[in-house]
């Protein structure tokens, strides 16, 4: 009987284990994760520092890192 016990207790770990094992592996390798920190990177006209291209200020074709650069810069 008591063999019995063991053996029910080790099998409910096993698969408690597997299951946490398949629930980190779901949310690891989620499409949804995947995508969201890859951004285009773009180089500030002024000072080249380069910022995500959906933080950086743009003034027709130029990108700057941020609105002081944008607006004091003479460059053509």
């Amino acid at each position: 009987m008591n063999l019995i016990r063991i053996a029910i207790i080790a099998i409910v770990i096993w698969l408690l284990i597997r299951m946490v094992r398949g629930y980190r592996n779901r949310i690891r390798n989620s499409p949804s994760r995947k995508g969201d920190s890859i951004d285009t990177m773009v180089r500030c006209a002024r000072c080249g520092l380069h910022v995500p291209k959906r933080e950086a200020f743009r003034r027709g074709d130029r990108f700057y890192c941020c609105r002081r650069h944008a607006d004091t810069d003479r460059s053509p």
